[in-house]
């Protein structure tokens, strides 16, 4: 579930991939960001989309009592190998983060990579509130990163970039993508289209949705759902939050 796409839920799909997903994925910048807050947390911590395993297993490494929840088997299944191989001993669980209850409230929740724009419909983005504020102890923390809307952005990138990403997996499969982007304005969605090389075979396309949450409608979301915005930062370093920032990261108290 770590991105949105329009057959939601299909494993066998390039982008569910986890060879493919940690190949491309390979960055750890957000970690230490996510580690203090988890510490600073004093207490279990669940990670909705916690795909394979990226941020999950090394925050579990350095002593955080963590749990994780991912949409897609596959991408739960590399996590537990992955887990199993470093001797790491991580609730690692299936499930939808707009329906799944657990009978334990954590001191913070969070929704790392963008991937709360998994979510379209302002019926799911509350369902997902829900989740999150049910699971939450009082004054707990939720804290989740997504992009800070570019229209700019997004129409430079109304091209195709040929040979965008280009990497090898960890089972030797040679990979290049070719990237095109579109900007849907009524469902405020920027659509992807990914087209995979992969060993010279024929190309597959697959298509990746992401909702755009534009700064002042997510707080109001915020405001209406039981969240308040204790701070909020432009980039994982923790700058100000800004016109020409890339991010928009929240760190929200349950109220």
């Amino acid at each position: 579930m770590t991105r949105a796409i329009l057959n939601f839920g299909v494993d066998d799909d390039l982008i569910y991939d986890p060879a493919i997903y940690d190949a491309q994925d390979n960055f750890d910048f957000d970690v230490p960001f996510f580690l203090k807050y988890a510490r600073n947390a004093k207490g279990s911590v669940l990670e909705l989309c916690c795909g394979t395993g990226r941020i999950t297993l090394p925050l579990a490494k350095a002593g955080i009592d963590i749990t994780g929840i991912d949409f897609t088997p596959l991408m739960l299944k590399r996590a537990r190998e992955k887990a199993t191989a470093q001797g790491l001993k991580i609730p690692l669980l299936q499930g939808d983060m707009r329906k799944i209850r657990l009978k334990k409230q954590f001191n913070l929740v969070f929704i790392p990579f963008n991937s709360i724009q998994n979510t379209y419909s302002l019926s799911d983005i509350e369902k997902v509130f829900e989740t999150v504020h049910k699971h939450l102890k009082m004054n707990g923390r939720f804290i989740f990163d997504i992009f800070n809307p570019s229209i700019y952005y997004m129409a430079k990138y109304k091209r195709v970039r040929k040979g965008l990403y280009k990497f090898r997996t960890e089972d030797g499969r040679r990979v290049i993508i070719d990237q095109l982007c579109q900007y849907l304005a009524g469902p405020q969605i920027n659509r992807t289209s990914w087209t995979f090389h992969i060993d010279g075979t024929k190309p597959k396309t697959r298509t990746l949705d992401m909702r755009c949450f534009y700064p002042q409608e997510m707080e109001t979301l915020l405001k209406y759902n039981g969240f308040k915005v204790i701070k909020k930062f432009g980039n994982f370093d923790e700058d100000p939050f800004l016109n020409e920032s890339m991010k928009q990261i929240f760190i929200c108290q349950k109220i």
